[in-house]
């Protein structure tokens, strides 16, 4: 508990029985207690945590949320134009919530009460998923962080690939400049041999793309082709197109020509 007093003289004097709490003079009349948001954030969670005075819940699955309304409106532009609108869900007690993981998004509710998210290599593309749907840019930003992190030669074209389908367009950048950055090393993992025709040519044809010879690519797009040979045989002409084969050595040039008939007859 904490007040202020103003003796005769005019000066303040700080009273408190609380020695956590600081209060700070604001002009001669009032005050502002420095604390104030972390302690209702504090007593917003208890709320959540022992679910009281919950407006709202959120069901996903066979999972159920409860939850405040005006906290979720506050960090979340999803939420806040839900709540504040005439749809249907603005005068709902239950909100069912789609194409979301229910771990992802109690994290992301509670979240929403502290400030703070626990990332983890297992779930953090769940958590980016439901993070980019909410519209916790904050959330975002650090999940895409934590992935920035985690790049990898085995995994770059996967995280590329998931960062597009969400249209973070800084990540998407990232992983794709990782990826051409050490495509020598990247053709050698299972997520480039998986790779469909149309992103294989997306990366063939990339004028960033960092390799030590034309021989590379070539090497690279046949053992792609012969990983599946009977249904990438038929694009093979296409993609080829996408290789400077004057480029190849004298010694090498033969020798990949042979190949080339050789899987496109089979």
């Amino acid at each position: 508990m904490l007040y202020y007093s103003q003796p005769n003289h005019g000066s303040f004097r700080l009273c408190t029985f609380d020695s956590t709490e600081t209060v700070i003079p604001v002009g001669e009349d009032s005050f502002f207690v420095q604390d104030h948001p972390e302690r209702t954030l504090q007593r917003m969670e208890a709320f959540l945590l022992h679910q009281r005075l919950c407006d709202v819940v959120l069901v996903v699955g066979s999972e159920r949320i409860p939850a405040h309304r005006l906290v979720l409106s506050a960090v979340s532009d999803y939420f806040a134009a839900m709540f504040t609108s005439e749809v249907r869900e603005a005068r709902q007690n239950e909100v069912r919530m789609e194409a979301v993981d229910p771990a992802a998004l109690w994290a992301l509710v509670h979240y929403a009460y502290t400030g703070r998210l626990e990332l983890h290599e297992e779930t953090v593309e769940e958590l980016l998923s439901a993070a980019c749907l909410l519209q916790l840019q904050p959330a975002v930003q650090v999940c895409c962080a934590f992935l920035l992190r985690q790049l990898h030669p085995a995994n770059c074209l996967g995280v590329r690939a998931f960062a597009d389908s969400l249209g973070c367009t800084r990540l998407l950048a990232a992983a794709h400049s990782y990826t051409m950055d050490h495509f020598t090393e990247v053709i050698g993992h299972q997520e480039f041999m998986l790779l469909p025709p149309s992103e294989v040519e997306q990366l063939l044809s990339s004028d960033d793309i960092n390799v030590p010879d034309e021989e590379t690519i070539f090497n690279a797009l046949m053992a792609w082709t012969r990983h599946d040979l009977e249904a990438r045989r038929r694009v093979l002409a296409r993609l080829l197109a996408h290789v400077r084969l004057p480029l190849l050595s004298p010694q090498v040039l033969p020798k990949a020509h042979h190949e080339c008939l050789t899987l496109h007859k089979c």
